[in-house]
C-alpha cells in the first residue's frame, strides 16, 4: 500500500500511542499465524488504519496480552490478540498484493524480468498461497475485482483525468472498508471515509510520485495533464481544494463515529484521519511550494 496513512505521534497521548503500537504488532501476528509467515511482508500503516477503523466503527472487543518477538526477544511486547478485524485487514492485505504482484508482472516491459519472475520467482506462488488462506472473505474478493480490473484498464489507455482514476480506486475503498457491514448508518460512515481516503490515497501518491513518474516515463494523470512541474504548481489550488475536500469529508463521518467507539482507538483513528494525513498532505503541497 502507500504508507501514508499514519498518525501524528507527537499528539497522540502515551497509552493511545502505546495502544496503536500493540495492534501494528498485533496485525503483524495475525497475519503470520493466520495467513502465512510470508504476509509479515505485506504489513503496512494503512492496513493497521483499516484495522482500527473496523474496531471503532463495529464496536468489536479486543484483548491486549504480550509475547516476544522474533525479531526483538530481549523483552516481552504487547500486542492486540487475533481477532475478526485484524483476521479480515489480514485477508484484506493479503488479496491487494496479490492483484498487485500479478499486475506489476504482467505491464512489465522487461521480457527479462518477466522470464525471471516465472521460472526462478517465488513470491508469485507464494502470494498466491496467501489468497487462498485468504478465501474466507472470497465474496469480498468478487467485490474488488471490478473496480481494480477497471483502475488497471484505465492506466493502461493512460486516462488523462485524475478524478476518474481517482474515483475508480474510491469505490475500491469503499468496498474495502463497508464489507459486511450490516447497520446501515455504520454502513454508509464506512462507505464515506473509505471512497474520500481512497481519492485522497490516489491523488496524494500521484503528487509524491510526479517527478519520478515524469522522468521514467510511468503512467501518473498529474504528468499526462500537465507536463511538468511548473505547469502543476500553477494549479495547485485547485489540487489542494480537493485533496482538503476529501479530508473534510472524512472528519465529518467520523463524527458521527464518535460515541459508539473505544475512547482510545477513536482517538487514534481522528489522529489520522484530522491530524496524520493533514501533516502528509502539507508535506506533499510543500513539494511545490503550496501552503
Amino acid at each position: 500500500m502507500f504508507g501514508y496513512i499514519k498518525p501524528l505521534a507527537g499528539e497522540l497521548k502515551i497509552r493511545e500511542f502505546e495502544l496503536y503500537k500493540s495492534f501494528y504488532c498485533g496485525l503483524c501476528k495475525t497475519m503470520g499465524k493466520k495467513i502465512s509467515g510470508f504476509a509479515k511482508i505485506t504489513l503496512s500503516y494503512d492496513m493497521v488504519f483499516l484495522a482500527l477503523f473496523r474496531i471503532a466503527l463495529t464496536g468489536e472487543n479486543f484483548e491486549n496480552t504480550a509475547f516476544r518477538c522474533k525479531l526483538k526477544p530481549a523483552k516481552k511486547r504487547s500486542f492486540i490478540a487475533p481477532n475478526e478485524s485484524l483476521l479480515y485487514t489480514s485477508c484484506v492485505s493479503a488479496n491487494l498484493s496479490y492483484c498487485k504482484y500479478k499486475d506489476d508482472i504482467s505491464d512489465t516491459t522487461n521480457m527479462f524480468a518477466k522470464i525471471l519472475s516465472k521460472i526462478f520467482f517465488p513470491p508469485l506462488l507464494l502470494f498466491s498461497h496467501m489468497k487462498k488462506k485468504a478465501r474466507k472473505y472470497f465474496e469480498l474478493e468478487n467485490q474488488i475485482a471490478p473496480p481494480l480490473a477497471m483502475l488497471s484498464e484505465l492506466e493502461k489507455q493512460n486516462c488523462r483525468s485524475i478524478d476518474r482514476v481517482a474515483s475508480c480506486f474510491a469505490v475500491l475503498m469503499e468496498k474495502i472498508f463497508s464489507f459486511g457491514i450490516s447497520e446501515p448508518e455504520n454502513f454508509e460512515i464506512a462507505k464515506t471515509i473509505g471512497g474520500n481516503l481512497g481519492k485522497w490515497l490516489y491523488m496524494a501518491d500521484a503528487l509524491d510520485d510526479f517527478e519520478k513518474d515524469l522522468k521514467k516515463g510511468r503512467y501518473n494523470p498529474f504528468v499526462l495533464c500537465y507536463g511538468g512541474k511548473k505547469n502543476l504548481a500553477a494549479d495547485m489550488n485547485m489540487i489542494k481544494f480537493a485533496l482538503t475536500a476529501n479530508l473534510s469529508e472524512m472528519s465529518e463521518a467520523l463524527s458521527l463515529l464518535g460515541e459508539k467507539a473505544d475512547f482510545c482507538v477513536f482517538a487514534i483513528v481522528s489522529n489520522i484521519i484530522r491530524l496524520g494525513l493533514r501533516e502528509k498532505q502539507e508535506q506533499l503541497l510543500d513539494k511545490f511550494k503550496v501552503k
